[in-house]
C-alpha cells in the first residue's frame, strides 16, 4: 500500500471518529446541559403528553402497568410534531413525567402507561377502601364523595341524593361500578332499533318499558373514542376535588381534555342552578302552604291536646272525689257492720235469756196447771164429802151426747 493510501485511512479514521463524536453529542447533548436530541425529544414528548394526554390503551396489547426493569420499553403510541408516532417509551420518562403528579393519599398512585390502565388502577383503589371500610356509613361516605360530582343532569343528582339519604349502598356502588364499566367497556355501535319509532298501534306500557331501557343502556355505553376519552376524563376529574389528584388527571388525559371537561362540568352545574333558582319560588310556595296547614294542624292538635289534657284533669279529680266518697262510705259501712254485728250478738244473747225465761214459765204454767187440777179433784172430793155429811144424793153424771 502507497504511503498516500495510509494517509487517506488515517484521515478517515479521523473523519469516523468525528462523525461518531458529534453524533452522540447530538444524541446525548452536552453534559449538564441537556440539549441533545433525546433529551429534546423527551422534553418534545412530555409536552405533547401535558396537552393531549397519554395513549388510550385500548389497543390489542397495551400494557396494563410500568414493568419494574428500569431499562424496559413500553409500548407507547403517540403522534409528534410533523406526525411522528412514537412506538415505545422507557420507565424513566414515565416515573419522571409523574414524579410532579403522584395524585393525592387516597387514589394517587405511580406511574401507568395509559389512561385506561389510570382507569384500571383507581378501581382497584377504590374497590379496597370499600372493602376495607368497617361499617355502612363508612362505604356510604366514601361511595358519596366519589359521585355527588359526576351527575350531568339535574335528575341524576337528585337521584344520587337520594339514594345517600336513604343509605342504599349498594344501589349507590353499582352506580358508581357503571360508570367504571362505561369507560373501561369497548365502545358499542348504537342498535338501530334504540333510534326507530315505536308503531302507533305498538306503543303500549310494556313496550314502551323496553323501549326506555334500551335508550338508557345505549346512553350508559360510550359509541366511539372520542366520547369514552371524554367520559374517561369526565369520571376521574370528578372522583375528588383534591388538587394534587386534578393535577394528575390532567397529566393522565390532558390538559385539553381536563379543561373541557372541568368547562362542561361548570356549565352543566350552572344549568342545575338555573333550574334550581326557578323552581325555588315554586318550592318555597309549597312550602309555606305546607308550613299553613302544619300550623293549622299543630294549633287544632294543640287545641284538642289542651282540651283532652283539662278533660283529664276533671276526670282524674272527679275520680279522687269518688275514691274518697267511696272511701268514707266503705267507712261507714264498716261501722254499721260493726254496729250491726254487736246488735245481733246482743240479741241472740237475748233470745237466749228469752228462750230460758219461757222455759221457765212454761214449768210454772205447767206446775200451775198441776196444782188446779189438784185443787179440782180436792173440791170434788170436799164437796162429796159434805153431801155424805148432810145426807144429799150425789149428783148423776151428764148424759153423754148421742144417748
Amino acid at each position: 500500500m502507497t504511503t498516500f493510501g495510509k494517509v487517506l485511512i488515517f484521515l478517515n479514521m479521523i473523519a469516523a471518529g468525528a462523525f461518531a463524536y458529534f453524533a452522540l453529542l447530538a444524541y446525548h447533548g452536552e453534559k449538564g446541559k441537556g440539549n441533545g436530541r433525546q433529551a429534546i425529544t423527551a422534553a418534545g414528548l412530555k409536552h405533547v403528553l401535558l396537552v393531549d394526554g397519554l395513549p388510550l390503551g385500548d389497543k390489542a396489547g397495551a400494557p396494563t402497568d410500568v414493568p419494574g426493569d428500569p431499562e424496559a420499553e413500553i409500548p407507547f403510541e403517540v403522534t409528534m410534531a410533523g406526525g411522528y408516532r412514537t412506538k415505545t417509551v422507557g420507565k424513566k420518562l414515565l416515573d419522571s413525567y409523574f414524579k410532579a403528579a403522584p395524585g393525592d393519599e387516597k387514589l394517587g398512585g405511580g406511574a401507568v402507561p395509559n389512561q385506561l390502565a389510570e382507569v384500571k388502577r383507581v378501581k382497584a383503589k377504590i374497590d379496597a377502601d370499600l372493602a376495607a371500610a368497617e361499617t355502612p356509613d363508612a362505604k356510604l361516605l366514601l361511595l358519596a364523595g366519589w359521585l355527588l360530582l359526576q351527575p350531568e343532569v339535574y335528575e341524576e343528582r337528585q337521584a344520587i341524593q337520594k339514594l345517600i339519604a336513604e343509605k342504599k349502598v349498594e344501589d349507590l356502588e353499582k352506580l358508581l361500578n357503571d360508570k367504571f364499566a362505561a369507560v373501561l367497556d369497548a365502545p358499542k355501535p348504537l342498535d338501530p332499533e334504540v333510534g326507530t319509532a315505536l308503531p302507533a298501534d305498538e306503543v303500549d306500557g310494556a313496550k314502551l318499558a323496553d323501549k326506555v331501557k334500551q335508550v338508557d343502556a345505549s346512553r350508559a355505553a360510550t359509541l366511539d373514542d372520542t366520547e369514552r376519552r371524554n367520559r374517561l376524563a369526565h369520571l376521574l376529574v370528578h372522583l375528588s376535588p383534591d388538587e394534587n389528584w386534578q393535577k394528575r388527571v390532567a397529566m393522565v388525559v390532558g390538559l385539553r381534555r381536563f379543561a373541557a371537561a372541568i368547562i362542561s362540568q361548570a356549565e352543566r352545574f350552572t344549568v342545575m342552578a338555573m333550574r334550581i333558582r326557578l323552581l325555588m319560588p315554586i318550592e318555597q310556595a309549597d312550602y309555606q302552604a305546607a308550613e299553613r296547614t302544619q300550623k293549622f294542624l299543630a294549633i287544632n292538635r294543640t287545641t284538642q291536646s289542651n282540651n283532652q289534657a283539662e278533660l283529664k284533669a276533671k276526670a282524674v279529680e272527679q275520680e279522687k272525689r269518688d275514691a274518697d266518697f267511696a272511701a268514707q262510705r266503705a267507712t261507714e259501712l264498716k261501722a254499721i257492720q260493726e254496729r250491726y254485728a254487736r246488735t245481733k250478738a246482743q240479741v241472740d244473747e237475748m233470745l237466749v235469756k228469752q228462750t230460758a225465761i219461757e222455759a221457765a214459765l212454761f214449768e210454772v204454767q205447767r206446775e200451775v196447771a198441776i196444782t188446779l187440777d189438784e185443787v179440782y179433784r180436792l173440791e170434788e172430793v170436799l164437796e162429796a164429802r159434805e153431801r155424805d155429811l148432810l145426807g144429799l144424793p150425789r149428783p148423776q153424771p151428764a148424759p153423754k151426747a148421742g144417748n
